[in-house]
């Protein structure tokens, strides 16, 4: 038989673990909710953030026909830096934006062009750039074929490149992307793409949204990026031949492209190493990097932006917050 006094004892530890129960249930709906309330804050955070980048692509726009006028000035070999960085005043925060035209360069997707021919001229065109920058001929031309294949539609490999089959039987096996790069930092997963090299490739390259030769601004060429301009030629030009018309130009820069080749012309074999290259001297690429900072968060952003006469300025590519 069980006592009055052991059945109120019963009872009151039954309570007490009712209690503990709910109390720790309590403490962890009180977390989850904390928890859920701060994700909730950040998210909405992070949107005002990505519309504050939006905000900044549209100042961008906006200022495209100062931009692209701008280009023709011509480049300083002092190291001045020509970007122009604007604070963008914001609710709780600021915007902080620089712009800058898109400096001469080699553009990586054209070795995905759909002709095989001019794929071929591309892809030797980058082994020249690559050997001036230090790398020997044959892992230039390695390096060049496995970029070749990661990038062009077809299934079929290169002989010093590959396709699927190169990449499927690694640990963690995967595809070839089989279509342009939006960025260079995606040259890391390919096999020869050392981190030095594409520190060196870094000042040369580019990823324009076209399987073509990049648009050279003869204005903003300078001594150090004469390796571009010697690659665009096929290496009809010679470094100090590159360099030599680099310091012809006039101080107030080329008035048109027409100015360039005739001052080509007066140097030895110039004119004809330029011949048929896509020459400008203005820039049709401008570069939009920064940072939206709000209140205790900071979200970094990139975009390039097309510009030119006649055409009307659009965002051609665009990342929030992560690496360019």
């Amino acid at each position: 038989m069980i006592t009055p006094g052991k059945e109120a004892g019963a009872a009151l530890l039954s309570i007490l673990l009712i209690v503990a129960t709910l109390s720790v249930a309590a403490v962890m709906a009180t977390g989850v909710i904390a928890r859920q309330t701060e994700l909730q804050k950040l998210s909405v955070r992070r949107t005002h953030a990505l519309w504050a980048a939006r905000s900044a692509e549209s100042v961008a726009l906006a200022s495209a026909a100062d931009l692209f006028a701008a280009s023709r000035l011509p480049a300083s070999d002092t190291g001045e830096d020509p970007s122009r960085t604007l604070a963008l005043p914001l609710d709780g925060g600021q915007i902080v934006l620089t712009l800058s035209a898109q400096a001469p360069c080699f553009n990586l997707n054209s070795l995905g062009n759909p002709d095989p021919a001019l794929r071929a001229q591309h892809m030797q065109n980058f082994e020249i750039l690559l050997a001036d920058i230090g790398l020997p001929g044959g892992d230039a031309a390695r390096v060049s074929a496995t970029l070749a294949d990661w990038i062009d539609a077809d299934p079929a490999p290169l002989p010093l490149g590959g396709e699927d089959a190169a990449y499927l039987g690694q640990d963690s096996g995967f595809r070839a992307a089989s279509q342009p790069l939006l960025s260079p930092a995606e040259l890391a997963v390919l096999p020869g793409f050392t981190p030095d090299l594409r520190r060196a490739l870094s000042a040369f390259t580019c990823t324009l949204d076209s399987p073509d030769a990049a648009r050279l601004n003869m204005n903003a060429l300078t001594a150090d990026s004469a390796p571009v301009l010697r690659a665009a030629t096929g290496g009809r030009l010679s470094l100090a031949e590159a360099r030599r018309l680099i310091e012809a130009r006039p101080v107030s820069g080329w008035p048109d492209v027409q100015a360039v080749r005739t001052a080509a012309d007066r140097l030895p074999g110039a004119g004809e190493a330029l011949a048929g290259l896509p020459l400008e001297v203005r820039s049709e690429h401008f570069t939009g990097t920064g940072t939206v900072n709000l209140d205790t968060g900071s979200w970094p952003f990139r975009f390039i932006l097309r510009a030119g006469d006649g055409a009307a300025p659009e965002i051609i590519w665009r990342r929030f917050g992560g690496a360019a």
